[in-house]
């Protein structure tokens, strides 16, 4: 027996929960990345440390927090995965079709677009 609402609750399922506030799970880990950066950036920079420690700070902490705050990393898994993955495809050759014995050829004068009545 169907559940009544079924197809309506699907989406409902999908929606993330406040954790702090407002703010869900993904958005306090981005604030909290840009925060990490940016702190490691003003100590180095006070420190007068070798500037490429100040932007590699800043390049390996910001873009991955702001691209999971922002859900990104799913899209880009995906792609990922599609682009990896070992796809299979079955093309038809002439020589299958030879032995299909015309199965799908229509009648002459029979087209598409034509009324069967």
């Amino acid at each position: 027996m169907n559940k009544l609402g079924s197809e309506f609750f699907k989406a409902i399922d999908q929606f993330e929960r406040g954790v702090i506030g407002g703010a869900t799970l993904r958005q306090v880990v981005m604030v909290l990345g840009i925060l990490l950066g940016v702190a490691l950036a003003t100590v180095i920079s006070l420190f007068q440390l070798p500037s490429i420690l100040f932007y590699l700070s800043l390049a390996l902490t910001v873009p991955p927090a702001f691209i999971y705050g922002i859900k990104k990393d799913e899209q880009i898994k995906e792609v990922i995965t599609f682009k990896l993955k070992v796809q299979e495809r079955a093309y038809q050759t002439e020589y299958e079709s030879e032995e299909m014995h015309g199965a799908f050829i229509p009648e002459k004068g029979i087209h598409e677009w034509s009324d069967p009545n």
